[in-house]
């Protein structure tokens, strides 16, 4: 819902420099035909957290190195999969990732877009990646999906929360 709420919103931006860094401030426009129960007030992230999610959670995943899971997961993570499963803690996530990497014989990801996002009023930050993904399935058969992941980042700048949609690709 983070997502989608932060997505629909219609933004104005406010922009200033710190330093080499352009900050960006995200503001709902006037009137919404909805208030976002979690926040409206975002600004451009760390983008530090970003490389983390992409390396930890798309590269690490393509190439079959899970166990550097610990370097950037917070031990109290919840996971919310796109298959209605949940998750707690990090050695839980580690066993169940590397049991569904150990069905396939080959993952090739494509990033569409990663934005590290700060909530102003919750004092969180986020990243939110489009991804597309093929797996091939030790078989040959293959899956591609279409991947939404919201990812929040702790104060000690851990990933203690994903929020993860998917959808199969469709035949056209």
């Amino acid at each position: 819902m983070l997502t989608v709420a932060f997505l629909a919103t219609g933004c104005n931006n406010e922009t200033k420099k710190n330093g080499n860094i352009e900050d960006v401030q995200i503001k709902a426009a006037g009137s919404l035909p909805y208030i976002p129960d979690y926040s409206s007030s975002f600004k451009m992230g760390n983008p530090e957290y970003s490389a983390m999610i992409l390396q930890g959670s798309w590269k690490d995943w393509e190439n079959n190195s899970l166990d550097n899971m610990k370097n950037w997961v917070a031990d109290t993570v919840v996971v919310f999969h796109s298959d209605n499963s949940i998750v707690k803690g990090a050695d839980s996530l580690m066993a169940r990732w590397k049991r569904g990497r150990a069905k396939y014989a080959s993952v090739i990801d494509t990033i569409d877009a990663v934005i590290p996002v700060f909530s102003t009023d919750k004092n969180e930050n986020w990243v939110l990646v489009w991804a597309r993904e093929i797996n091939t399935k030790i078989d040959g058969t293959k899956d591609t999906a279409a991947v939404m992941e919201t990812w929040r980042i702790n104060k000690d700048g851990k990933a203690d929360m994903l929020l993860q949609y998917d959808r199969a690709k469709r035949k056209m």
